[in-house]
């Protein structure tokens, strides 16, 4: 009876310590919660900023809409340490670069986006080496 009890325990502190593990890391890649994966937006424009920072490099661009006024866009991408393993580093964008890349959108509807390394992204009409996937 006591190792019985006792195996119940320590199957519980290992389910609770598990947990304690596990729901933060789901917690972080909420790529799904906040981006319309569903739609995919390919942007042009000039690099204003690029953040090379972790937990998620950012990029921020000026796109000109339909009508010709300037939009500015906000652009996550992945962390710089698989960045770098990609061949990309802090100097990939600079102020001025042309850029193009596909997004997919915010669900809040904002100028904000998840870039698709899935799809070419290009700096002044060079392509960048790539791999599948959005941020991690």
């Amino acid at each position: 009876m006591k190792n019985r009890a006792w195996a119940k325990r320590s199957f519980a502190v290992f389910v609770m310590v598990s947990l304690c593990v596990a729901i933060p890391a789901f917690s972080h890649h909420g790529t799904a919660a906040s981006y319309d994966m569903s739609r995919s937006l390919t942007l042009t424009g000039v690099v204003t900023e690029f953040v090379y920072t972790y937990p998620h490099a950012q990029l921020y661009i000026d796109v000109k809409d339909t009508s010709g006024e300037v939009v500015h866009w906000g652009c996550e991408l992945n962390s710089p340490g698989n960045l770098r393993r990609d061949g990309w580093n802090k100097q990939t964008f600079k102020a001025g670069d042309q850029v193009t890349l596909s997004v997919n959108p915010s669900k809040a509807g904002t100028q904000y986006g998840v870039v698709d390394r899935s799809k070419p992204v290009t700096v002044n009409g060079k392509e960048l080496p790539g791999r599948s996937g959005n941020v991690d």
